[in-house]
């Protein structure tokens, strides 16, 4: 049977019976957009595109417009306001480096896609827009720095990968602890096999899986295009925990600074297991060498622990090696380090742990003072993940993150989603990209994408 709370999810065998919709995808995009990326950009310096401008996208134009190797050029966004105030921003920013900025302004992304002189974008909209995007702007020849999860669905994320292998474009997912030098060492040693056989990888991040909420419909705000903000996605109507608006200050303040609530309703976002868990588990992934890969068995049982919010239903994982992806911290490990750890390998000889800012801890002393060079590390060395993303446009070298890589860390917080949503263990083929014998479960491996979205 399926379940009721999301009617927008739909079976394989539906799924079939519109294939060859994505050929019609050309009808979205103007005449003459497709084509191969260049493999430098035709301009001086790379002129980037961001499209959409909450709380996340701050971080990323004030980086992106300090390198003097590419400038915000176009910026995109659903509201008015927050158009105005980023575009006033830029110009500022600009200004303290003695330039004059040109910023374009767009409330439909793909009339950004279309701009000949957009080298590069970064997508950082709410997840349940992030495949369609990221499709398009391949098919576009834009290089892509697209914000984690990769995608809402299992299924969209083949579809991403195929979309940039097809264009030969840059590709960098998010997940930017990969460009973190504790969790990069935690991971040599782990690879190197310095703790042993590693059994466990402890991921130590909340649990609030998504749910449907029903707020109160409010008025949609004047300069505001909620049909859009809504795009392939269940309609609902328009409320501020969804998108808030402006809050006060001088220079105002979009009040989408303060993190809007649609991760964790379920037709828009997948909650914490797809927030934080595209962080954690991406590096559990990485530390376990089963890049591009997965889990074989994702586990449901009963936690009677009441630190885990709204049910006592909790998941792991165990991959086809025998080694398991639990929450929480190991008690040694919460001793040495106050709880502060964000990722523990257990491994047979020795654990190591890792959190964000470059924090490492390492239970045998002789480890402690172990390093790699660039040169001898057993995994890709990247101190900055955005930078990352501007190195590979320029030489046209893999990103640290790239679409495959997106795709399996997204994959293995899906696939946890769906078991908790089901209440069962199940298990899964990451080849094939379903759950072995369980019709019911493969139902949620898709979604059916509203009006002409579908032709994505």
């Amino acid at each position: 049977m399926k379940k009721a709370c999301l009617p927008s999810l739909h079976s394989r065998r539906n799924f079939l019976k519109k294939a060859g919709l994505a050929s019609a995808a050309s009808l979205l995009l103007p005449r003459g957009l497709f084509g191969q990326a260049p493999a430098t950009p035709p301009n001086s310096r790379i002129n980037i595109g961001v499209i959409g401008l909450g709380k996340q996208a701050t971080g990323h134009i004030t980086t992106f417009a300090n390198d003097e190797r590419c400038r915000v050029a176009a910026i995109c966004d659903v509201d008015d306001e927050r158009l105005a105030y980023e575009k006033a921003r830029i110009t500022r920013l600009a200004g303290q480096r003695g330039e004059k900025a040109d910023v374009a302004c767009y409330k439909d992304f793909r009339e950004l896609l279309a701009d000949p002189s957009i080298d590069a974008v970064v997508i950082v909209t709410p997840d349940h827009w992030h495949a369609i995007q990221a499709i398009l702007a391949a098919r576009a020849g834009k290089a892509v720095y697209c914000e984690k999860p990769m995608t809402f669905t299992i299924e969209e994320g083949q579809r991403v990968v195929d979309a940039v292998r097809a264009s030969g474009v840059v590709f960098q997912t998010g997940s930017q602890q990969r460009s973190d030098s504790g969790f990069r060492r935690a991971v040599q040693l782990a690879r190197a096999g310095l703790l042993g056989e590693i059994k466990e990888v402890w991921c130590n991040f909340g649990r609030k899986y998504p749910v449907i909420y029903n707020w109160p419909a409010e008025e949609v705000p004047q300069g505001m295009d909620w049909e859009m903000w809504v795009g392939p996605a269940v309609m609902r109507p328009y409320t501020s925990h969804f998108l808030p608006r402006m809050m006060g200050g001088d220079p105002p303040r979009p009040y989408g600074h303060e993190w809007g609530e649609w991760r964790w309703h379920l037709e828009y976002g997948n909650g914490l297991q797809a927030d934080w868990g595209a962080h954690h588990l991406d590096i559990a992934l990485w530390g376990l060498n089963a890049d591009g890969r997965g889990p074989k068995y994702v586990e449901v049982f009963e936690s009677k622990n009441p630190a885990i919010p709204s049910d006592n239903r909790h998941i792991s994982y165990t991959f086809a090696n025998g080694a398991k992806v639990v929450y929480g911290c190991p008690d040694d490990v919460k001793r040495e380090s106050g709880g502060a750890t964000m990722v523990s390998f257990v491994g047979t000889e020795a654990t190591a742990s890792a959190a964000r800012g470059g924090k490492f801890w390492v239970n045998k002393p002789s480890l402690r003072n172990v390093r790699f060079g660039d040169e001898d590390s057993p995994v890709y060395v990247s101190d900055d993940h955005r930078s990352n993303f501007i190195d590979a446009v320029l030489t046209g070298r893999p990103t640290i993150c790239p679409a495959e890589i997106g795709q399996s860390s997204c994959n293995m917080c899906l696939v946890g989603n769906i078991a908790h949503l089901l209440g069962r263990s199940l298990e899964w083929d990451w080849r094939t990209r379903t759950f072995v014998g369980d019709e019911v479960a493969n139902q949620y491996l898709w979604r059916e994408n509203r009006g002409e979205w579908a032709k994505v």
